[in-house]
């Protein structure tokens, strides 16, 4: 029984096949799955391509098995080994596609580790742009600082200070240098004289024992003299020049006291002008408010006034309206009435021209017309009064509205004074605050002279104490010096004595 199947280029024949032939067949179709799944969908990654499983491969070891177990259901004969193999291989492939999925699982997470590392890498990169502007607006900052330069110009100026005062130290030093070179030769000076002096003393004794061999008063004052010139005269000079800035200052604080003394005549003077100032602002303020008052006053009556003239205004404008409207309908009625005159007076002069009327008729027509003419008189006298009291009445409101108008122009002209003497209350008033502005910016300043002038007097106090120290030190240096003169020409003197005897 043979069964010819064909699988995806895998041919299943009759069981007479031997293993190898089996194992060959096998391998094939290993091969054509396996050139199947590369042609399929790759997936790109950071290190390489991997190829996904497709659904057509999973399914051909169990397509596999069916294929071999309808085999064996149909044959019988066929052995075992195969459907071990087929799932020894199905197995292989399912722990392939788990290893895959793994691979994939983990690829995932790469490339989410990636994403996740380029945005801290894009963030971290936007943060160094962030800092470096940072640091160049920092470096600009430094560059312009106010501060940075003054420091750097007072640097500069302590420097040159340093270097003055290094300058004069040095110049000190070789002063004080000189001054010992002096010294020392006044000293070796002093010793020859002294040597002559001996040699001369020595002639007279033994020329004129009698005469004593001791120095005189007026001897020894020009030999200290004379030694200790130098040193006299940079102290001579060292306290002309302290008593001369001793004199200056004092001078600066004479200066100082009559400045003070004007500024505070001057805060005398403006604390009066303030005071007034003061009074004057609260007599403003009393004269504001009554002026207020007066204003509102005023402003209600010129209220009341102009609804007053709004209202005869308004009635005036009524009764010559309605004025108008009788004038116009008593010239209708004149009108009128002149017709009626003229036709009958038409009338009657054809009746007068056809025929003698009777006299009764004439009579009658007379009467009526007599009686018409009377009724419009006596309508014409109502009309014209009730026109002139209209007129009076008209008259009288032309006479009121005439001093209403004068009234709101009395209110007016005192608004407008009103608000003069509110602008002249509130320039006085800007004023005073200006001169209390001024009062104390002067005290201010008056608080820092007396200040600086405490200051100055604490500084030339110290100074006066610290020259009449100097002064003592100087003159105690001076006594222990001469001390040591007077010490040493004793002792020279008493060694000539002994000598000599």
């Amino acid at each position: 029984m043979s069964t010819n199947t064909t699988r995806r280029n895998v041919i299943i024949t009759d069981l007479d096949q031997s293993d190898n032939e089996q194992r060959q067949m096998e391998e094939n179709h290993r091969k054509a799955v396996y050139k199947k799944r590369s042609r399929e969908k790759q997936l790109q990654t950071l290190s390489g391509n991997f190829t996904r499983r497709s659904q057509s491969a999973e399914c051909k070891p169990q397509e596999r098995l069916t294929t071999a177990g309808k085999e064996n259901t149909g044959g019988g004969d066929r052995p075992n080994k195969n459907v071990k193999h087929v799932s020894y291989f199905h197995d292989l492939l399912q722990s392939k596609d788990q290893q895959m999925e793994k691979l994939l699982q983990r690829l995932a997470t790469v490339h989410k580790f990636n994403e996740q590392f380029a945005d801290e890498n894009q963030r971290l990169l936007n943060e160094a742009k962030t800092l470096q502007q940072h640091i160049s607006h920092l470096q600009q900052q430094i560059a312009n600082c106010d501060k940075c330069q003054r420091l750097e110009n007072d640097l500069r100026k302590s420097e040159e200070d340093n270097r003055l005062l290094s300058a004069d130290v040095n110049m000190m030093k070789t002063l004080v240098y000189r001054l010992n070179v002096q010294i020392e030769r006044y000293q070796d000076a002093l010793r020859q004289t002294k040597l002559a002096s001996e040699e001369t003393a020595k002639t007279v004794t033994t020329s004129d024992p009698t005469k004593s061999s001791s120095i005189s008063q007026w001897q020894e004052e020009p030999i200290r003299n004379h030694t200790l010139a130098p040193l006299l005269q940079s102290y001579d000079e060292m306290i002309r020049d302290k008593e001369d800035l001793i004199q200056q200052y004092t001078q600066e604080f004479e200066h100082f006291t009559g400045e003070l003394k004007t500024v505070l005549e001057e805060n005398n003077r403006l604390q009066q002008q303030v005071d007034s100032l003061k009074r004057d602002g609260g007599n403003w303020r009393e004269e504001r408010a009554r002026l207020q008052a007066q204003l509102d006053i005023c402003r209600q009556k010129a209220e009341a006034q102009t609804r007053k003239t709004d209202l005869a205004k308004e009635k005036l404008v009524e009764v010559m309206h309605c004025y108008e409207q009788k004038i116009q309908t008593l010239v209708l009625d004149m009108e009128h009435l002149q017709n009626a005159y003229t036709r009958c007076k038409a009338e009657l002069v054809s009746l007068k021209s056809i025929a003698a009327l009777p006299q009764d008729t004439i009579a009658n027509s007379l009467k009526e017309c007599k009686e018409l003419l009377e009724q419009l008189r006596q309508q014409h006298s109502k009309e014209k009064y009730s026109l002139e009291r209209t007129i009076a009445q008209t008259e009288e409101l032309r006479k009121r509205n005439v001093s209403l108008q004068r009234s709101t122009e009395k209110v007016k002209r005192s608004r407008d004074r009103l608000r003069a003497r509110l602008r002249i209350a509130l320039q006085w008033a800007q004023k005073l605050e200006e001169g209390q502005a001024n009062l104390q910016s002067t005290w201010d300043a008056l608080k820092r002279l007396e200040t600086i002038v405490k200051h100055k007097e604490s500084q030339v106090r110290g100074l006066h104490a610290r020259h009449l120290q100097e002064i003592d030190k100087m003159e105690k240096k001076l006594a222990q010096k001469e001390e040591t003169i007077r010490t040493i020409l004793r002792d020279r003197l008493n060694v000539n004595s002994t000598e000599q005897r």
